[in-house]
């Protein structure tokens, strides 16, 4: 959501090139230093030497916020 006051972060959409959809809940591993926050997420199932897009959004009550989309290649 644009806009999500005092809601938490609930889960995360994960949605795969190759047509699936993950949501994330719980307590995943996040990393924060003075200049970056981050969160790492292993996918099973990948091809090697391929070429993925992944879009991910945050989930609160309030709904599904505004995604971003990655795009990275397996070794």
């Amino acid at each position: 959501p644009a806009d999500t006051g005092d809601t938490p972060v609930i889960a995360y959409q994960v949605t795969v090139s190759d047509g699936r959809t993950i949501t994330v809940t719980g307590r995943d591993a996040i990393v924060t230093q003075p200049t970056i926050k981050a969160m790492t997420r292993t996918l099973d199932g990948l091809a090697p030497a391929t070429t993925y897009t992944f879009t991910i959004a945050a989930v609160t009550a309030t709904g599904v916020g505004a995604p971003v989309t990655v795009t990275a290649k397996t070794l």
